[in-house]
């Protein structure tokens, strides 16, 4: 059968192009080998934010007292886990609706791309060949393993594990400080973990974002009762769960119930090697600014390209791979990509580091609020945090901004926005924003860098 465009992954990436597809008119075939949705939508994105969501609920009843509120805190694993699987098959269920009602066909099957313009399709029963005018490669990413820390599903769990929450360990190891580890660590320390430690061979948490704030979010942990150990590496793992963990302060020998590995991901691109398909040396697709591979009909978006693995970079890509598809002239003409911790507080990122800014040879002005001038934060009870911009001397030009406080993946989108109008400090400024709120902290950072901050002395 002859479609006008074939999707092979239905994650945030895949379905999002297929929706778009089917409102431009295209007879439209995805291809699914687990669930729709993908990684994101039943073990990643939603599941850990609703798990999230749970821990600072328990946080936040624990911490109440100092508020003048006493509350018993009794959590029922087997109801979270419900509510958690709820949520998620309530969003599943709405992505094959919104199939449905844009006429895109779904397949279940395990798909592989035969050059130029077929792909087969190994179902329950049988394999089907298809046709498509376009090919769009959305095959999402796995968990990374370590030599030695393979994931055996008891000792050694790996992201899938730990969103199951099947049980809360007394004591867990977390091996890398990055976006998962952290959100897991920060899930099992407020569910009842006793003792939390993540450790990364890196010298701060989440590399290559700005120091001093990682400095500052290190701090927050360490107060959330999540210890962190940099510059560590987990040498052993023993069956008994003992865990010989080295730094440059030598050897240490200690005991963990479960070891969390979360040292990132790798594209599932395997099934790609033989189809003439180029692959990167790091086994990622290489694509133009219309997501085009080296088979011009072929495209390719997500964690499979190279970039920053994130549903919100797949998902942009998804819309523009569908309008590429129906024939449209359009391009990437986006820059910047913000990222997320969703932990509390939460941590969002955009832009360039001050480091990287000065190495790029700007002459950097840098402003900060720190949440402690924050009305609104003194009011949610005093949370810890702080809003950075980072700009160019002279100019004003905006050219980052890092905020560690509550509701920063909401406040992220504004800073999104002005980098990519080529906003200056002095527009950011000069806006209202409401009052008391925590988006006024980015508008007092913005005013720092011209020394007109009002809440602190500049």
């Amino acid at each position: 059968m002859r479609y006008d465009l074939v999707i092979l992954g239905a994650g945030p990436g895949g379905y999002v192009a297929a929706i778009r597809a089917g409102q431009l008119g295209l007879k439209t075939l995805v291809v699914e080998r687990w669930k729709v949705g993908g990684v994101c939508l039943n073990v990643g994105c939603i599941p850990t934010k609703a798990l999230l969501h749970a821990a600072h609920t328990v946080a936040t009843a624990r911490s109440s007292g100092k508020i003048g509120i006493r509350a018993e805190v009794d959590i029922d694993l087997a109801k979270l886990n419900a509510w958690k699987e709820r949520v998620v098959s309530r969003l599943v269920k709405g992505v094959e609706f919104l199939f449905k009602k844009n006429g895109v066909e779904l397949l279940r099957g395990e798909g592989k791309l035969v050059p130029p313009n077929g792909v087969e399709v190994t179902t329950e029963r049988g394999k089907v060949t298809v046709e498509g005018r376009k090919i769009v490669l959305a095959t999402g990413s796995r968990p990374r393993y370590l030599k030695g820390l393979e994931r055996d599903g008891e000792r050694i769990w790996d992201s899938n594990d730990a969103v199951a929450l099947r049980e809360v360990p007394r004591s867990l190891l977390v091996v890398g400080a990055g976006a998962v580890g952290l959100e897991f660590a920060y899930i099992y320390r407020h569910l009842g973990s006793e003792r939390v430690v993540v450790v990364d061979i890196m010298d701060q948490v989440l590399p290559g974002t700005d120091r001093e704030m990682a400095n500052l979010y290190v701090r927050v942990l360490k107060r959330e009762g999540i210890e962190v150990r940099l510059e560590t590496t987990v040498k052993a793992v023993e069956g008994d769960g003992t865990v010989v963990l080295s730094s440059k302060d030598g050897e240490v020998v200690e005991r963990y119930d479960k070891v969390l590995v979360a040292v990132g991901r790798v594209p599932n691109t395997e099934f790609l090697r033989d189809t003439g398909i180029r692959l990167d040396g790091k086994g990622f697709v290489p694509v133009d600014d219309r997501l085009r591979t080296n088979l011009p009909d072929v495209l390719a978006i997500g964690d499979i390209t190279p970039g920053p693995m994130l549903a919100h970079r797949a998902q942009r890509e998804g819309v523009l791979a569908a309008e590429v598809a129906a024939g449209l002239d359009v391009k990437r003409t986006w820059r910047y990509v913000p990222a997320v911790v969703y932990t509390y507080p939460e941590y969002a990122t955009v832009g360039l580091t001050e480091e990287r800014a000065k190495e790029m040879g700007y002459d950097v002005a840098v402003g900060r609020f720190p949440l402690s001038a924050s009305g609104r934060a003194q009011a949610l009870g005093g949370v810890e945090g702080a809003v950075k911009v980072v700009a160019e001397k002279g100019s004003g030009r905006l050219l980052g901004v890092h905020i560690l406080a509550p509701e920063a993946s909401s406040l992220v989108s504004e800073a999104t926005l002005a980098l990519e109008e080529g906003a200056t400090v002095e527009d950011i400024e000069r806006v209202i924003h409401p009052h008391p709120t925590i988006s006024e902290a980015f508008m007092e950072a913005a005013a720092n860098v011209l020394k007109k901050a009002i809440h602190i002395v500049n």
